[in-house]
């Protein structure tokens, strides 16, 4: 199904730094786990478009990058998970802390909320929040949620609207 994709990354160092997305993306269940699809690009290079994928199943989140960059970061809470986040400019080896994921769904959205630490050469680099809120595409639609899943509120609906 079509969707609108509100993704919300705050990063913290020696300061906070917040960034939002707001997109188009494609959506669906399948063998109890929810994907989700859309491309994106970054403000400084917006000729270089980067496919995204994003996967959830329990409290497991699995970020996948193709194109201008390339990965497969993994975010599940207490594993330390380890990848290469390809960029044009070469390869940086990052390590993948999860403190916390929390998912919530309503038939008007899916929204899943993380917390997890950046680490580099075993040196904790960022702490991170990473909120991501899908609601249907066209007005009237459902995400086809479970009844009994409830959420705090799903900003990406109002942004619809």
């Amino acid at each position: 199904m079509d969707i609108l994709l509100k993704i919300t990354g705050t990063a913290r160092t020696e300061t906070e730094d917040t960034t939002e997305t707001l997109t188009r993306g494609t959506f669906y269940r399948n063998d109890g786990a929810l994907y989700f699809f859309y491309d994106g690009s970054d403000d400084e290079t917006p000729e270089l478009i980067t496919n995204h994928r994003i996967t959830v199943k329990g409290d497991r989140v699995e970020v996948q990058k193709r194109g201008a960059i390339q990965t497969k970061m993994v975010i599940a809470p207490g594993e330390l998970n380890q990848c290469d986040y390809a960029t044009p400019f070469g390869i940086l080896r990052l390590d993948f802390y999860g403190t916390s994921v929390d998912i919530s769904e309503t038939p008007e959205c899916v929204r899943i909320a993380m917390n997890y630490e950046i680490r580099i050469d075993g040196t904790v680099v960022s702490e991170n929040d990473l909120v991501i809120e899908a609601t249907p595409g066209i007005p009237g639609e459902t995400m086809a949620a479970p009844a009994e899943c409830a959420t705090e509120g799903c900003s990406a609906a109002e942004a619809r609207d």
